[in-house]
């Protein structure tokens, strides 16, 4: 049942229902909603002594712990937000009131994530998204304990990373680089070298460049970047940290050198435009004008980036930017990243958008729906025919595909072309409105409730 649409839902308005009538809708939720039912407990426990709500956090960690179910990717999602609640009330609940058990708590928590991992599908990343927020703020906890010392804390922190296989394992320093402080972090790296010491008597594994990689995180902790680029020319990572290598050796003022790294990386093509950005606005520091443009120019038309674009104009004398905005349009209209042009022609010169739409719109994706229904919708006032070529392409796509979820669009694209239609004087080639209306009924005769849908919002095409 819809109800009146105007119906003032904000707090202040709830805030009128009075106490008892919320608290009657709620409990009559809870009855038949498990996650809202948990969360009225924890909130309810908020209120309780510390070492009460302590102690009904620890069973809760404990059950799930205890669970020997498997859980596929429907389920994960509970599961994530079960986490995700203990997570919440323990920081800010009971991390306020004693941060030291707050701490221990979190550590208890961080250790389900591998048998959690290895017994649910967390294909969509909920369940590491909790465990990586829960590894801050465990890191944060231990921050507000007095007095810990920092050998034992650098030895719990250890703890935690010898016994993950995931998420933990690989941003464990940044957590705790606060809480270990310069004592704990040499603690920790005295810790680290000495599995590795274990480590080399046998074959590698992959725990070795785990470590490896924790000792680059403790070296950027301490600021030490020779330890840090060191570090990952011993583990064979300089190629993959080169843009985190180049950035700190610009925020230390090592212009040159960061220049050299950059030009020398060997990058993979898809990760060839940060560095190509890293060394421009190197070049930019360096005040090497024409060497940034020229690297602009070439970044521009490989990506069509309008950033990169924006820069190089900004750059250039008032008196030579239209010949370089009329050829950056020019570059773009044979490009052939159809999409990529079609969004910088929309920004740039809707006319060359609406060339370009008119004469290759079959050569768009309809999957692309955030670029194309955007630039529908910007040259519908101007561009009356290409802005309904377009919408006409992405309601096809949903019905070629039989995509029944996707109806509704499909049918509000429609609309939208029959609406453009009335504006069109010159349909260059393409089937007029009439004769498009046709066409497409009898492709998709046989999609009855398409057709109903089409009729209940007015557009009976049938």
């Amino acid at each position: 049942m819809d109800l009146r649409s105007d119906i003032d839902l904000s707090p202040d308005a709830i805030e009128t229902l009075g106490a008892r009538r919320l608290a009657d809708l709620l409990l009559r939720h809870a009855g038949r909603d498990a996650a809202l039912r948990e969360e009225l407990r924890l909130a309810l426990l908020a209120a309780e002594p510390a070492d009460r709500l302590a102690g009904e956090l620890a069973e809760a960690i404990e059950a799930i712990d205890a669970a020997p179910r498997h859980c596929d990717g429907m389920e994960s999602g509970g599961l994530a937000a079960t986490l995700d609640r203990l997570r919440a009330s323990i920081t800010a609940d009971l991390l306020p009131r004693d941060p030291k058990t707050a701490a221990d708590l979190l550590g208890r928590l961080l250790r389900l994530e591998t048998g959690v991992l290895e017994r649910c599908d967390d294909s969509d990343g909920l369940i590491a998204d909790v465990f990586s927020s829960a590894l801050a703020d465990c890191g944060r906890a231990w921050l507000a304990v007095p007095g810990q010392p920092p050998q034992a804390l650098a030895e719990l922190v250890f703890g935690l990373f010898a016994e993950s296989d995931y998420s933990v394992r690989g941003d464990i320093v940044p957590a705790f680089k606060d809480a270990l402080g310069p004592v704990g972090l040499d603690a920790l790296e005295g810790l680290i070298r000495h599995r590795l010491g274990a480590l080399s008597d046998g074959p590698a594994d992959w725990r070795e460049a785990d470590l490896v990689r924790a000792l680059t995180e403790i070296a950027d902790a301490r600021g030490d970047l020779e330890s840090y680029i060191a570090l990952h020319e011993q583990a064979g990572t300089e190629a993959s940290a080169v843009k985190d290598i180049c950035e700190r050796l610009v925020a230390a003022g090592r212009l040159e050198e960061a220049l050299d790294r950059a030009q020398r990386a060997e990058v993979p093509g898809w990760r060839r435009g940060d560095i190509d950005r890293l060394r421009i606005d190197i070049l930019a520091r360096l005040d090497r004008t024409t060497e940034a443009q020229a690297l602009r120019r070439d970044l521009f038309a490989r990506t069509l980036s309008p950033t990169v674009l924006d820069s190089y104009l900004a750059a250039l004398p008032d008196a030579e930017r239209p010949a370089a905005l009329a050829g950056a349009i020019a570059l773009a209209q044979a490009h052939g990243d159809i999409h990529g042009a079609l969004e910088l022609l929309v920004r740039l010169d809707l006319d060359a958008a609406a060339t370009l739409v008119n004469r290759r719109v079959q050569d768009l994706n309809p999957q692309l729906y955030r670029v194309l229904r955007p630039a529908a919708a910007t040259l519908a006032a101007k561009h009356p025919l290409a802005a309904s070529l377009l919408f006409r392409h992405l309601a096809e796509s949903v019905l070629d595909q039989g995509q029944t979820s996707a109806y509704g669009y499909a049918v509000g694209d429609l609309e939208s072309a029959e609406r453009l239609s009335e504006t069109v004087a010159d349909w260059l080639g393409h089937p007029s409105h009439d004769l498009y209306r046709q066409q497409l009924f009898v492709r998709h005769r046989q999609k009855r409730a398409f057709w109903e849908r089409m009729r209940q919002a007015g557009l009976d095409w049938r």
